[in-house]
């Protein structure tokens, strides 16, 4: 397995590295590294005028042996040991410790030549060299199925339908009308209650009420009429129960005269009233319309 190699260069200030001093160290690796270890080479260029020490590779969890001797050659006016290491180790990452040869020259000098540091995987996948380690990932976009979108746009768009929805108007039930004879009675019998009224606006509310019963009943302006004028029509009607023109006639000329005449009962107030109720309620329960409920007889004292 081939692994990546990465060698570093640099080298700290007052540590002279390079051709350009009296000694330069490189470590490099040869060829590719094999599961479990491979083989490393460690390469001084000195001066020949001097003395070099050539230093020996150094990593955690790493064994290094020297393969035979230095490999001396004289290469442009400068000496270069070359000392070949096989290594064995662990799968994992490892880093060769920069090293450090000693030159001394003819005065005694002595000058330090430092390499870089050496990153070597062995039995592991390499970085790759375009990652940046400071870039984390973005979180992967969750995608929403087209269903799962389509099932809550249908919910949103019935909440909206079920909000904005028309409204029915409340059905209004009209009670029942009141019926006329009922009317008629009722309101008798508060006249005929109430002490506040005098005999005259009792005589008079007594021939207003039952002037709304006729024209309610029997379709005929009894209001706009003259008590002759109703009572001739009462006596046109054909159907009309027996002795109903009779107390029609009372109960309007009894009104009339303390009306007009100013007629009054005397001491007999109490039977004119309730003769004058008799005649109103026979009249209305001889005409009451057809199918209406028959109320209570209710009578005053």
């Amino acid at each position: 397995m081939i692994l990546w190699l990465a060698l570093a260069c640099g080298a700290p200030d007052g540590v002279l590295s390079g051709d350009e001093g009296p000694v330069a160290v490189h470590v490099l690796l040869e060829g590719p590294v094999q599961k479990g270890g491979g083989a490393l080479l460690v390469v001084v260029d000195a001066d020949p005028a001097g003395v070099v020490e050539v230093p020996l590779p150094v990593a955690a969890g790493v064994t290094f042996e020297a393969d035979g001797d230095p490999r001396l050659e004289t290469i442009g006016g400068r000496q270069v040991a070359t000392q070949r290491y096989v290594f064995k180790a662990p799968s994992g990452s490892y880093e060769v410790a920069p090293l450090v040869a000693h030159w001394t020259g003819p005065d005694g000098v002595v000058v330090d030549g430092q390499s870089g540091a050496l990153f070597v995987d062995v039995g592991v996948e390499p970085p790759r060299p375009a990652e940046i380690a400071d870039i984390v990932e973005p979180s992967r976009i969750r995608v929403i199925p087209w269903v799962m979108a389509g099932l809550v746009a249908a919910v949103v768009f019935a909440g909206l339908g079920y909000a904005f929805r028309p409204r029915r108007a409340p059905v209004v039930v009209a009670k029942p009308p009141v019926p006329p004879d009922v009317i008629a009675l009722g309101a008798w019998d508060l006249v005929r209650r109430d002490d506040a009224l005098s005999l005259d606006d009792k005589a008079v509310r007594l021939a207003e009420l039952f002037r709304v019963y006729i024209e309610s009943v029997l379709g005929f302006e009894a209001s706009a009429r003259t008590t002759y004028e109703v009572v001739e029509h009462l006596e046109s009607l054909r159907h009309l129960p027996d002795g109903n023109v009779a107390r029609a006639r009372r109960l309007l000329r009894a009104t009339d005269r303390v009306k007009f005449a100013e007629e009054r009962p005397g001491d007999g107030v109490n039977e004119w009233l309730s003769e004058l109720d008799a005649d109103l309620r026979a009249f209305v329960e001889s005409t009451r319309p057809v199918g209406m409920s028959r109320p209570a007889a209710r009578r005053s004292a």
